[in-house]
C-alpha cells in the first residue's frame, strides 16, 4: 500500500500540472479586415463669426462636444461641409455657457463650418 501510495501521489502531480501548462489561443479580430475605424477627429461645434482684424473667431459648441476641446491652448480646424479644411484654430479660456473664443492661427473660417478637434 505505501508503494502505491508513493507511485501515484507524483503521477496525480505530473497530470495535474502538466494540464496547467495549455497554449492560449490567439483572440480572434471582432473588426473585418477592410473595416472603417471611427474618425480621431470629434466635432466640437460650428463657427458663428470671424473678425479678421482682431483674429478672433467665435464657435457655437456642440451639446455633445469633448470638454477637452474647450480647454485653452486646445488646437482646433474649421471645415467646410465637403470636408474641406479653411482654418486652424486655437483655443481660449473665454467661455459663456456654449459660446467658445478661438484664435485665429492660420486661415479663413466662414460662418457655418464645422469646427473639429483633433483628439491627442
Amino acid at each position: 500500500m505505501k508503494i502505491a501510495a508513493t507511485v501515484v501521489a507524483p503521477l496525480a502531480a505530473v497530470l495535474l500540472l502538466g494540464a496547467c501548462r495549455t497554449v492560449p489561443a490567439k483572440p480572434a479580430s471582432i473588426l473585418a479586415e477592410d473595416a472603417l475605424f471611427p474618425s480621431p477627429r470629434l466635432i466640437v461645434g460650428r463657427v458663428l463669426s470671424h473678425d479678421a482684424a482682431q483674429g478672433i473667431v467665435i464657435v457655437e459648441l456642440a451639446g455633445d462636444a469633448p470638454p477637452g476641446a474647450a480647454t485653452d491652448g486646445a488646437e482646433l480646424m474649421a471645415r467646410t461641409a465637403e470636408l474641406r479644411e479653411t482654418a486652424r484654430l486655437r483655443a481660449s479660456r473665454v467661455v459663456r455657457g456654449r459660446i467658445l473664443g478661438t484664435q485665429l492661427v492660420s486661415g479663413q473660417p466662414a460662418p457655418g463650418d464645422e469646427v473639429v478637434w483633433l483628439v491627442p
